[in-house]
């Protein structure tokens, strides 16, 4: 395996987490929506990337400001060929300790029932289920991240 990096994204890199995004949204024969992109949420988003051998982008994460102190955590893509090594813990744990540090208070999630993986990932890091998001197929997690003082 190449080495790699997690880091926050830089402008430059969008253009190539769009495509993971694509790539893996199809891989999953999951819709691809315009507001599910990273980089195109009108208010506060904070985006970190895996950057592998020769600055290829081969996973990320994507978290938006949502109300009362909540945010979501509305991407995290990673390559096919790059899932197994731990990569999606180090993505979500960047993303939660950055929020903690910030100040949020909690981190909601809606897992699509295609991603099981995700899912488990995402419990072990924490997350509760709420409810069933709508879909049957989809799920609504959260994670308190920081207490009210």
């Amino acid at each position: 395996m190449t080495t790699y990096l997690v880091r926050p994204a830089k402008p430059a890199d969008l253009k190539a987490v769009r495509k993971l995004a694509r790539r893996v949204r199809r891989e999953l024969h999951l819709a691809v929506r315009a507001q599910e992109q990273p980089g195109s949420a009108q208010g506060a988003e904070l985006i970190w990337v895996v950057e592998a051998g020769r600055a290829e982008i081969v996973g990320c994460c994507g978290v938006r400001e949502g109300e009362s102190g909540a945010w979501q955590l509305h991407a995290l893509y990673l390559a096919p060929e790059w899932r197994g090594f731990g990569l999606g813990r180090s993505l979500v744990e960047q993303a939660v300790r950055a929020l903690q540090k910030a100040g949020a208070l909690r981190l909601d999630c809606v897992v699509p029932g295609e991603t099981p993986e995700a899912l488990s990932l995402l419990r072990r890091l924490g997350f509760v289920e709420v409810t069933a998001a709508g879909n049957k197929a989809s799920r609504r997690l959260t994670r308190a991240l920081g207490q009210i003082s």
